[in-house]
């Protein structure tokens, strides 16, 4: 044991701060831009600026074609100071990598969208003296820190420029093999820690130390509120909250314990954009470990590690991988769409239909989008800055704003800076002109913003002495003074980066673009990237739901007319046959052999079964209405391919001799087998070989006759099951003879408040809750195939519920429901399961 410790060998960690990897502009590169091999990194960026200056067009001699000229200069020099040049064109290669490899990049992301410098060498795509961005916001002189040690320079991780990436949601795979074969050892993911939270901290010690029951903790956990979206702390919400209060103060050990755990770690993950690049090797300047996909992990998280690593947030975003995908089926490029056309904000005025639409389809910017209705890309990027819990309280004045010119100056001396947004300090760059305004540098400004956002309590001391010096030293009103400390604090917890909000403003404007322009390309395009998703079905559902207001039919899969993916069929959609749920790409070639390969039913049983089609993807074909043209319905195709399945070779052919004969029904043509005799006299299939199918058959019989009793229902199960949409009947058409008068979701959207709707549907999800003021309410996402709304119900309607349903209602149940039409959601006075069901498995027969 004494010699144990020889095993491990001394680390001389680099304390010293960040090294940049090792990197250099290769050769071909270097020729295809027409400058020497010997150029050095700085001249390099200097040469792709100047060519790329030229294209903006300007006019030499304009004051405009100065103050870009004078930003770029600025731009450049500072990043040569701060030591950021080979970080920036390490940035840039990613990009010229991605360009090269058709990997679609984003318009933007971050403070970076600020800097005139990656505007010119496409790293971003958004203009920044255009829009008002300020460098200072993305690098800032006066926080950035270097030291040369050696002669080795040193970067402070804490305070380096940080460029975000956002890349092709798909291939974002590739991008990382780049990196990671470029700097081979010297990558790694980035380790996530997950701590025990106040609501969370709370339930589990209530269920543990208190043996709490789960509802009674849900009642508790609900009435600790939020502020500006942050959950309080528990010692916060102790204060404010009189029945949280009194309920620790009678439950001291489950409070106490908890206030003992706060903080710990409860699980650790991997950063979903995170990569470290280290100029060492990477477990010579962070630990590292495997994660659960056998990557190499960084033992640290991003905090620590990027102390003395470069941190590259490369993220996969699906909105980029759709609009460059429709840009390329339709002939254009995406930055040459107007981000400010008509088309755009004409749709956005009454916004039905979001999905698919960057950053809008969410709920909470969807409702934000109705109630402000932008007109251009300067109020859409507002959308999105409202659209976060700690802004939603200025939506209204927002809109009051935009829409009725509704605005009280609040500070003359401001005005200017506020007014654009109505009097809202929504953007961080509104705070920093402010800032600069009284006096302060924007390098200044930006190191006040973070200041008293972050509320650092000496640091805050100093600066609000500093205010009240430069307010003297400009000869300006104290009041000024006052009300920019003020708004300071005010805005710390809701005002956004700008920066970042145009450009994903820009990016969910050209999808609006996109989807009103070419729909059909558009829709086509989210219906091929549904299998990456980690619900396909859930998402096609959601497409399907909104075809028809722009014309569009979802053509169900056809085995010959289908292709193995989604595409464009006349003025309509023709569903893939690889998007069926149950068929997977393992399946391509084996499906490519079988499709073509038969003639009648039985043909296409033996083809399935000689192409290694199995008959999970068979069922899946029949079941989906792939294969159509035959006699029997669909549950009695299944149940005859399962027992086509059980009969030999032999058998099989006998079988086809009667085929025609008795119409290609299988059970009847073996019921006509039995007992009979062959050309010599004997039987064909012995009987005690009949008993054998008999017994294999039996449970799939079973099925069938189950199912056959609502065959319309167990098509319309089978469809949204295998497809997400149903193409042969609707589920209100179904229940119309049970239940007549059922309305469908579309049309209960459109009634007005008061009016008492009944319809059914899915439910998609539901919970129950327990309100502040302990009222009991359970909350149903309800959908079907035109919409989806939410129900709502209280108290006692809630116990009548359980009763009548034998429990309450659950994610997947059919129900009807009726109530109170209130603004966006139903206020449901009964909701009842329907009983049908549809049998899928031989275990589900032992309950039936």
């Amino acid at each position: 044991m004494s010699d144990f410790y020889k095993e491990f060998k001394p680390l001389a960690l680099n304390l010293h701060g960040v090294r940049l990897p090792s990197f250099e502009i290769e050769k071909e590169v270097k020729h295809h831009f027409k400058v020497s091999e010997d150029i050095g990194n700085y001249d390099f960026l200097r040469k792709l600026c100047i060519t790329a200056f030229k294209d903006l067009g300007l006019k030499e001699g304009t004051d405009e074609y100065d103050s870009y000229r004078e930003r770029a200069k600025h731009e450049l020099k500072t990043l040569k100071d701060l030591g950021f040049i080979d970080y920036v064109l390490l940035v840039w290669d990613v990009i010229n990598y991605c360009n090269k490899n058709d990997i679609p990049t984003g318009l933007g992301r971050g403070s970076a969208a600020g800097s005139l410098v990656l505007f010119l060498i496409g790293v971003t795509k958004i203009d920044p003296v255009k829009y008002g961005l300020y460098f200072e916001r993305f690098v800032s002189k006066i926080r950035a820190k270097k030291k040369v040690v050696d002669g080795i320079t040193y970067l402070d991780g804490s305070l380096m420029c940080d460029v975000d990436l956002d890349i092709c949601y798909y291939k974002r795979p590739q991008v990382l093999r780049y990196l990671e074969e470029k700097f081979t050892g010297n990558t790694s993911k980035i380790l996530t820690l997950n701590t025990l939270s106040t609501k969370l901290l709370i339930k589990e010690c209530g269920k543990i130390v208190g043996e709490k029951s789960e509802t009674e903790m849900n009642e508790i956990t609900a009435i600790i509120p939020k502020t500006f979206g942050i959950v309080q702390e528990l010692t916060e919400a102790h204060e404010e909250v009189e029945d949280f209060r009194k309920w620790c103060d009678e439950n001291e050990e489950i409070y106490n314990i908890a206030l003992k755990l706060r903080g710990l770690v409860k699980n650790k993950g991997v950063h979903p954009s995170g990569m470290l690049l280290s100029y060492y090797k990477m477990e010579e300047s962070c630990p590292t470990e495997l994660s659960s996909d056998k990557d190499s992990v960084s033992s640290y998280d991003m905090n620590w590690s990027s102390l003395f690593n470069v941190k590259l947030d490369l993220l996969g975003l699906r909105g980029v991988s759709v609009a460059d995908d429709v840009c390329k089926q339709v002939g254009i490029n995406l930055v040459d769409i107007d981000l400010n056309h008509p088309v755009i904000y004409q749709n956005l005025q009454d916004l039905q239909t979001a999905h698919g639409l960057f950053q809008i389809e969410a709920d909470l910017a969807h409702r934000v989008s109705q109630t402000v209705k932008p007109r251009n890309l300067e109020e859409l990027s507002a959308v999105l800055a409202l659209a976060r819990p700690g802004a939603m309280a200025y939506v209204k004045q927002y809109s009051d704003y935009v829409n009725y010119d509704v605005y009280d100056p609040i500070n003359p001396f401001f005005d200017e800076i506020l007014k654009e947004t109505g009097g809202v300090a929504l953007y961080q760059e509104q705070l920093m002109k402010m800032a600069n305004k009284v006096g302060f540098t924007l390098d200044e400004a930006e190191i006040l913003r973070r200041i008293v956002g972050k509320k650092k309590v000496t640091e805050v001391r100093k600066w609000k002495k500093k205010i009240r010096d430069k307010i003297k030293e400009n000869n300006l009103d104290k009041e000024v003074g006052d009300f920019l400390w003020k708004v300071l604090e005010d805005s710390a917890n809701y005002s956004f980066n700008k920066a970042h909000s145009i450009a994903y403003a820009a990016l969910a404007a050209i999808t609006v673009y996109l989807k009103f322009s070419y729909p059909r390309e558009f829709f086509l395009s989210l219906l091929k990237m549904t299998r990456h998703e980690p619900d396909p079905t859930s998402e096609i559902t959601k497409i399907q739901r909104e075809l028809a207001s722009f014309g569009i039919e979802l053509l169900p899969p056809h085995l010959t007319k289908s292709e193995m993916d989604f595409y464009i069929e006349g003025d309509d959609i023709r569903y893939g046959l690889l998007s069926i749920k149950g068929i997977s790409d393992k399946s391509i070639e084996k499906l490519s052999d079988f499709r073509n390969k038969y003639a009648n039913k039985f043909e296409t049983f033996q083809a399935a079964k000689q192409a290694g089609l199995n008959i999970g993807v068979l069922s899946a074909l029949i079941q989906a209405g792939a294969l159509q043209g035959f006699s029997q319905s669909r549950s009695k195709v299944v149940y005859e391919a399962q027992v086509w399945n059980i009969l030999t070779e032999r058998e099989k052919k006998h079988v086809m001799r009667f085929a025609d004969e008795y119409e290609y029904d299988l059970v009847a043509i073996i019921k006509k087998l039995m007992g009979f005799k062959g050309d010599n006299g004997k039987d064909i299939i012995r009987e005690s070989r009949i008993g054998t199918i008999k017994r294999k058959s039996e449970p799939y019989k079973n099925i069938y006759e189950l199912n056959s009793r609502s065959e319309t229902f167990a098509n319309w199960y089978y469809e949204r099951k295998l497809l997400g949409y149903s193409h042969f009947v609707r589920l209100k058409t179904i229940f119309d003879e049970k239940r007549p008068g059922l309305a469908y979701i579309e049309d209960v959207k459109a009634l007005r408040a008061g009016q008492r709707p009944v319809f059914i549907g899915v439910i998609e999800d539901i919970v129950a809750r327990t309100s502040k003021n302990k009222n009991k309410y359970l909350k149903a996402s309800v959908s079907d195939e035109t919409g989806i709304i939410d129900c709502l119900m209280f108290n006692d309607n809630i116990e009548e519920c359980k009763t009548t349903n034998h429990g309450l209602p659950e994610k997947g149940n059919i129900v009807i429901v009726k109530g109170n039409k209130k603004e966006d959601a139903v206020f449901a006075n009964r909701i009842s399961i329907q009983d049908n069901k549809v049998y899928t498995k031989l275990s589900e027969l032992k309950n039936s």
